[in-house]
């Protein structure tokens, strides 16, 4: 949902912070004072483009800011594009030279970014908009949206990526055909690269090893002093001592010394074998190191020819030895290929009819639900129907679907967008939103007008459905109608002031004397007692509807 709304200097609105609330909200105000601007911020914040026109006169930039709550897939996306995700806070500037500014959580954002992160989070609505409702390539999806039978779907998906897998596969094999030259370019390859017996970490090895021997080689007169110190002097002395300590042992006062003594031999000589053992004892072997060298040397000569590490070469040295001998066994590997492939397809094609079992049952209910729908707003004599069709093999199965209406008797069933009136074409968008939308995870629904043409019953009962959308979804609605108004759960006003000078545009939330004097001027025009009145009869029966 949309919890804040901030907006400064922006076309006819001079400043206004607002907080909102789930449920159903309602804007109303008169003519020209700026309801479509308060939509148009909002689009804004989701990633529609910003111009210097949109700036206040007389001021020198406009800021909007949102804050929304977070969804898990959100944070998600957030933390995995380095942004902080303990907030939602969306801000959108321009300055009058044309210098444009995005941030998300504080931190500089594209708009194309902000764009792809709230494509599903906000879904605005205006009467004449070309909605996702209406084309066919969505419909598929929205009927599987309602059939929730996302297991045998998922399975469906897997089934046909084995299937697709295989198929390439064989598609491959069968158009890959090698001349001779083509066969001694690869044999030649193969028999360059297995010469050489690669192994992974070998170059790593034969590096340090070489290493090794550099340090050796530049401590050899450093470690003959130490050896001559140690083997000819301080252990021969210490070895000494250690035979005629024996002797002294029997002095209680210096006992512990000459143990001390003792020990440090034994101690020494354990370093002394160490540093030995480390360093070598044997003169540096130049043979060894030479083979070493046109071993490394070998081993990068044949990385730098395929531009590749060694891990990759014995990779591509196996790849080339399965097209070797595919081309051997040819028809042999086809046939079994051909095998695989068929029974892929048919464990696929045995899923893909049950899913579409299941789709003309759900067909059926969402048909009946969506009629029911439109008769509520005044389309008793509307039809609905869901074509199938069979198409080619996807990851969704066998299927192509399409929502076809008829809206009056007489008339065949036709593409939704065919509908030709704008009150039609509202009511069935909202009859449609009224069941899908709680399906697709938007968690704000606008209404910008779509009532425009309809009275009485219908208004009333648009109203209701729109209520109807917001126990699911948070929903705003601009309207001119009182008997939609009368349905939200928070009523805003938009009013818009002129002293001559400027114009500027303000939004109030209205308590409930003032908004049943809001819905008494949108029925009559006036606040007569009469019409007041009415206002909150209408008002109490629209809120207990909702129960």
């Amino acid at each position: 949902m949309l919890q804040k709304l901030y907006i400064k200097d922006f076309i006819l609105i001079e400043e206004v912070n607002l907080d909102f609330n789930n449920g159903f909200s309602v804007f109303t105000g008169e003519t020209g004072a700026g309801k479509s601007i308060f939509i148009d911020c909002v689009s804004i914040l989701i990633g529609e483009r910003m111009n210097t026109s949109m700036i206040r006169n007389g001021t020198d930039k406009a800021i909007i800011q949102g804050t929304f709550d977070l969804t898990q897939s959100l944070r998600e996306k957030l933390v995995a594009n380095g942004y902080k995700d303990d907030q939602l806070v969306i801000n959108r500037e321009i300055s009058v030279d044309g210098k444009s500014v995005t941030k998300l959580n504080g931190k500089n954002a594209t708009v194309s970014f902000i764009r792809e992160l709230m494509k599903d989070y906000v879904d605005i609505h205006c009467q004449h908009d070309n909605q996702y409702l209406l084309i066919d390539k969505y419909h598929l999806d929205l009927l599987d949206s309602y059939s929730q039978d996302d297991d045998d779907l998922q399975e469906l998906k897997g089934l046909y990526a084995d299937y697709h897998k295989l198929e390439k596969e064989y598609d491959d094999l069968l158009k890959n055909e090698y001349n001779e030259a083509q066969l001694d370019l690869l044999r030649y390859q193969l028999n360059e690269i297995e010469k050489l017996h690669l192994k992974e970490g070998e170059e790593e090895d034969i590096q340090q090893t070489l290493k090794l021997y550099t340090e050796q080689e530049k401590l050899q007169p450093s470690r003959d002093k130490h050896r001559d110190l140690l083997d000819h002097g301080i252990l021969d002395n210490l070895y000494s001592f250690t035979k005629i300590s024996s002797s002294l042992e029997e002095y209680d006062e210096i006992k512990g010394n000459v143990e001390n003594i003792n020990n440090a031999y034994y101690s020494l000589q354990d370093d002394y074998d160490a540093i030995v053992s480390y360093l070598g004892n044997d003169e540096m072997d130049v043979n060894t190191v030479d083979e070493l060298n046109s071993r490394l040397f070998e081993i990068q000569r044949i990385k730098r020819k395929y531009s590749s590490s060694v891990k990759e070469i014995i990779s591509k040295a196996e790849d080339i030895r399965k097209q070797l001998e595919s081309v051997d066994n040819r028809e042999e590997v086809l046939s079994q290929l051909r095998k695989r492939t068929e029974k892929a397809y048919e464990l696929f094609e045995k899923k893909a009819l049950v899913v579409r079992e299941n789709r003309k049952k759900k067909a059926k209910e969402l048909e009946k639900e969506i009629v029911r729908e439109l008769g509520d707003l005044n389309l008793e004599k509307a039809r609905f129907m869901v074509e199938f069709e069979e198409t080619a093999a996807g990851a969704k199965g066998l299927d192509s679907i399409r929502f076809l209406i008829s809206m009056n008797p007489g008339q065949p069933l036709r593409e939704l967008s065919t509908v030709a009136s704008g009150g039609e074409l509202s009511r069935l968008m909202l009859g449609l939103k009224t069941i899908f939308s709680k399906l697709q995870g938007s968690r704000l629904v606008i209404f910008d007008e779509i009532d425009t043409g309809v009275s009485g019953y219908v208004a009333f009962n648009i109203g209701l459905k729109m209520h109807d959308i917001s126990r699911s979804t948070q929903v705003f609605a601009v309207t001119h109608l009182a008997s939609v108004a009368a349905h939200g759960d928070y009523h805003y006003h938009i009013s818009k002031q002129d002293d001559g000078i400027s114009t500027k545009t303000n939004v109030e939330l209205l308590n409930a004397e003032d908004r049943i004097k809001e819905i008494a001027v949108l029925s009559t025009s006036g606040i007569s007692e009469a019409a007041l009145k009415a206002a909150s009869e209408l008002l109490e029966k629209a809120q207990s509807a909702h129960d």
